[in-house]
């Protein structure tokens, strides 16, 4: 380990070495630390680190293998000698950051016959039951008939094509002690996109099980935040669907009203994910948070700019999106500020409509991002736009190839 090692480094190289001594066949592994705690890490954010790294080196996602061929981590236990015996002092938050990047992990993986906007909403009942008697966990769900009666044009449109019914999810949690505020974290669940009647292609069709990649961040962030008793109520909502093609799909041409009375005109049905987004966005702040952030599989047009493991974060409010940066590099996650210009709304403008969907091709994701500020007035709002680093094609850092469980480590690093 480098003098000063990043924390990216330092749960890459826990990873590291659980994933080598598990194909040895090891089961116990003695991993020397010492003179490898330099820089400006505190001793139990070194361990905190450490933990995340060796937990997620364990990790597989073989639920639908037969057993005999399953082929599990072999590592049964860790020794760490470390110089500072405070470093310790941290593993019990590393662990239980993993497990909840393990939970979203499994969401992403899950494949989507069986991770439905309903699955999501079990889901997070069983989170809820799962924390009775140690935290204060509420859930809401709202089904079709109340997102109407709210006036969910856009999302109630996506909805709409899918056989299957939408799900807005509204997860609550309180603190027992002290309440620094208020926190929403929106999560992009589309569980399923098939582009709509815009389709897309069989091969860029193949991966879309994971479009539901922010909305089991959010979730399996909250139920992190509170086992680790964070002192912010934290709320976190998805406005759960799927995006499919049926003779009731929405359709290019058709205008829809947000919640907030705004007129949308579809150039797009691919562009969906925006579209669920304004209406959760807008029901997220009349809850008068402190701090709003959303989490998305938004756009391809991300990843053609920073790449397969960058988030692009955006935002008008430089003091937040400097705490969330700062945050992101604290939890060894990439990220990387994109500008949110207004001329670029110009690409925005629909004459039959306030607004269209989608821009142009250039500046995608700057678009979709001054999309979503149209729902956002008057918060402190941040946008992480996490189409690549959600699923991975290859193994990297922290991660064997699927999803990543992306964004709950930095989440949970925010609000402590």
């Amino acid at each position: 380990v480098a003098d000063a090692p990043t924390p990216a480094q330092l749960r890459s190289v826990a990873y590291e070495a659980v994933q080598a001594a598990s194909k040895t066949g090891t089961e116990q592994l003695v991993l020397d630390l010492r003179n490898g705690q330099g820089g400006t890490l505190a001793p139990s954010q070194f361990g905190n680190l450490i933990a995340q790294g060796l937990e997620l080196g364990t990790y597989r996602y073989d639920r639908y293998i037969a057993a005999a061929k399953r082929r599990p981590s072999t590592v049964q236990r860790v020794t760490v000698v470390s110089d500072q015996r405070a470093a310790s002092e941290g593993v019990p938050r590393g662990q239980q950051v993993a497990a909840s990047v393990i939970k979203a992990r499994d969401l992403v993986n899950g494949p989507a016959n069986e991770v439905t906007p309903s699955y999501l909403a079990r889901f997070a009942a069983e989170l809820v039951d799962g924390l009775k008697g140690s935290a204060d966990v509420r859930l809401q769900v709202l089904e079709r008939e109340d997102c109407e009666k709210l006036g969910m044009g856009c999302y109630l449109a996506v909805s709409q094509g899918s056989a299957e019914p939408p799900k807005f999810i509204h997860l609550q949690y309180t603190p027992k002690g002290e309440n620094k505020g208020r926190v929403c974290l929106v999560g992009k669940g589309v569980t399923f996109d098939s582009g709509g009647l815009s389709l897309k292609p069989s091969d860029a069709m193949m991966g879309m099980k994971m479009d539901m990649g922010g909305a089991a961040a959010v979730l399996c962030a909250l139920e992190g935040a509170a086992r680790l008793g964070v002192p912010w109520e934290v709320h976190a909502i998805v406005a759960a669907t799927e995006n499919m093609v049926s003779g009731q799909a929405y359709k290019l041409g058709d205008v829809l009203t947000a919640s907030n009375g705004k007129t949308v005109e579809i150039d797009n049905t691919d562009a969906e994910g925006r579209l669920t987004l304004a209406d959760a966005l807008i029901y997220a702040g009349k809850l008068q948070p402190n701090f709003l952030l959303d989490f998305a599989t938004l756009t391809g047009a991300c990843i053609v700019a920073l790449g397969p493991h960058i988030a692009g974060v955006m935002s008008k409010d430089d003091e937040f999106v400097a705490q969330w940066l700062a945050a992101g590099e604290r939890a060894g996650e990439d990220m990387w500020r994109l500008p949110l210009p207004e001329p670029l709304k110009e690409q925005l403008k629909s004459p039959i409509a306030d607004m269209r969907n989608t821009g142009e091709r250039w500046g995608g994701a700057i678009t979709a991002g001054l999309f979503l500020s149209e729902f956002t007035e008057g918060q402190r709002w941040v946008h992480v736009d996490i189409a690549g680093p959600a699923m991975v094609r290859k193994p990297f850092g922290v991660n064997d190839e699927g999803g990543s469980g992306y964004a709950v480590a930095t989440i949970l690093e925010f609000l402590r």
